[in-house]
């Protein structure tokens, strides 16, 4: 069995939540979340049963099972289903296009040589589909074997004559044919993004 570990590494805002809470809702008792310090996390992770700790993966990494797997961007190798055994770790970083190899600089750099590093594609996941991605490999699946939809548009508000969209530009994966993507987030963004779309006009 699995434990997925998601390292925390943003400030919280409600995106960042629902993101956490979404991946809670596919793995359920299979995620831990790390490096938790904001009390406003803290209170709304305790809220929805969503287990996590204070400390970085980093400190707590020889309790955790083995093998050890960082999803990372740069890795040459895929993750393998044999090798989702132990723990995989998702850095909780929200994605900016293009990449800045965040990942590598806050998590994995951090990490032991013998943590294995692994990608999962081409394409920037969501933390949420990140999570999904991991979760599906140690079912069984093979990166190649899982659909993914690349880029989604986001009906964020209508106009008199128009509808305006934003579009992300992020992978998501394909779950008994549903994109894997939060209703809390889009429901978010509609609320956010139409207020940016208006002042600049």
């Amino acid at each position: 069995m699995v434990l997925i570990v998601i390292e925390n590494l943003e400030s919280f805002s409600p995106w960042l939540l629902y993101e956490y809470e979404h991946a809670y809702e596919l793995v359920k008792d299979d995620l831990l979340i790390t490096n938790v310090k904001d009390r406003k996390l803290k209170e709304e992770l305790e809220k929805r049963g969503i287990r996590f700790r204070e400390e970085s993966v980093v400190e707590i990494l020889n309790e955790l099972p083995k093998p050890w797997v960082v999803l990372e961007p740069k890795a040459e190798e895929v993750l393998d289903p044999e090798e989702t055994a132990g723990t995989v770790i998702v850095g909780g970083i929200l994605g900016s296009h293009p990449p800045k190899g965040r990942t590598w600089e806050l998590l994995t750099s951090r990490l032991p040589e013998e943590v294995l590093k692994r990608n999962i594609g081409p394409h920037q996941f969501s933390i949420d589909g990140a999570v999904a991605m991991a979760w599906l490999v140690s079912k069984g699946k093979r990166l190649e074997e899982i659909p993914i939809k690349v880029g989604l548009e986001i009906k964020v508000g209508e106009m008199p004559g128009m509808e305006i969209y934003d579009e992300l530009p992020y992978a998501y994966p394909i779950i008994d044919g549903q994109v894997f993507f939060s209703e809390k987030v889009k429901k978010y963004l509609e609320r956010n993004l139409l207020g940016d779309h208006l002042s600049n006009l």
